[in-house]
């Protein structure tokens, strides 16, 4: 039963995947890379993952899920920001992806042997945010070189890579086990191949951007898993993931919102 709800929800997760990377990329070269850094932290993979697993396990499942994904949500700030370091020293594009995904993987080891409590996942997170929001602030601060941009056919070439792999993780992760696939329900898939279709776009720096400006957004996904674990249980699967995917909205919205006045206020001043 399990595998066939993978296999129905797999070609609306591989086409919102797709999607979410040709916005992201796009946006990252248009609107800049705090931007493209938002987008690249709404809930596309992991929500459609924890969408099939609600669809076979009860509240309480869900629940315990949320709590080693807020965990692993610390992990993937320290990702972005490795990511963002090694981007910024010239590693190059694989180089700099492969040293993160490297860092997550490690990371993610300890954690799931660990299985650490809903405190001890919010702590860590204060934790990286606090080192990863003034290496953003810092990182963040690029000039994005003049582009022609992608050629159509690259993007949607990049999006089939993309949904391809994520539909294989998708399928592998049912024959694992429902721990190890709560894990991987947030490998930063999404994430990843924006930063890399960015990299190779215009360049390094700007990419390091993105990674750095995703920090923001982060936050606002371990609030939103936060209330996934207090919510299953006693308002049901549906309603609290709902409630987690409003969160994200709402913040990443709020966080756009602040921005753009900032920059009219910067604008009317000079």
């Amino acid at each position: 039963m399990e595998f066939d709800a993978a296999l129905l929800a797999l070609p609306v997760k591989m086409v919102l995947v797709a999607a979410i990377v040709v916005s992201g990329s796009l946006a990252a070269q248009k609107a800049g890379p705090f931007v493209g850094g938002l987008i690249a932290t709404l809930p596309i993979s992991a929500g459609p993952a924890y969408v099939v697993l609600a669809m076979d396990h009860g509240p309480a499942f869900i629940a315990e899920s949320a709590v080693g994904s807020v965990s692993i949500n610390a992990v993937t700030v320290i990702f972005a920001m490795t990511y963002a370091v090694l981007a910024r020293r010239g590693a190059g594009g694989l180089g700099s992806i492969a040293g993160a995904i490297g860092v997550w993987l490690l990371a993610a080891f300890a954690i799931r042997t660990m299985t650490p409590p809903l405190w001890f996942g919010l702590l860590i997170n204060a934790a990286a945010l606090a080192v990863g929001v003034p290496l953003a602030r810092r990182f963040s601060r690029v000039v994005i070189p003049a582009s022609d941009g992608p050629r159509p056919v690259d993007l949607v070439l990049r999006a089939l890579a993309v949904a391809t792999l994520v539909g294989v993780l998708s399928i592998v992760s049912w024959h694992i086990g429902a721990v190890a696939s709560g894990i991987l329900a947030l490998f930063p898939i999404v994430i990843s191949s924006i930063l890399v279709v960015t990299h190779r776009a215009i360049g390094g720096p700007a990419a390091g951007a993105v990674a750095a400006s995703s920090v923001y957004g982060l936050a606002g996904f371990a609030a939103a898993l936060t209330a996934v674990h207090l919510a299953a249980i006693p308002l049901g699967s549906a309603a609290a993931l709902l409630i987690g995917l409003a969160i994200c909205v709402m913040w990443n919205g709020m966080l756009f919102t602040l921005r753009l006045k900032r920059q009219r206020r910067v604008a009317a001043a000079t």
